[in-house]
């Protein structure tokens, strides 16, 4: 192998290398993200967990009904929030 086929290989394994450090970057951002939408969701599963278990709890359907009512109308408020 000559100096200069050496020299051309090794910069095509330094723009591999490059194009590998941009895509590791773009998915660890991406993982981030959804690492925050997975908190965002995992929130919301439990604040609606806490709200049937409570509405269970309701033997008036009327209140039962303006419970969750009153609990979607948070998660809707919840979701709108930045995070």
């Amino acid at each position: 192998m000559a100096i200069k086929d050496i020299i051309q290989r090794n910069e095509e394994l330094e723009a591999l290398y490059m194009k590998a450090l941009n895509t590791i970057n773009i998915l660890l951002k991406k993982i981030e993200r959804l690492e925050k939408e997975n908190e965002k969701l995992r929130r919301e599963r439990d604040i609606l967990l806490r709200a049937m278990k409570i509405a269970k709890q309701i033997n008036d359907k009327q209140k039962q009904d303006l419970h969750i009512d009153r609990v979607l109308q948070y998660l809707k408020e919840f979701e709108e929030k930045p995070h």
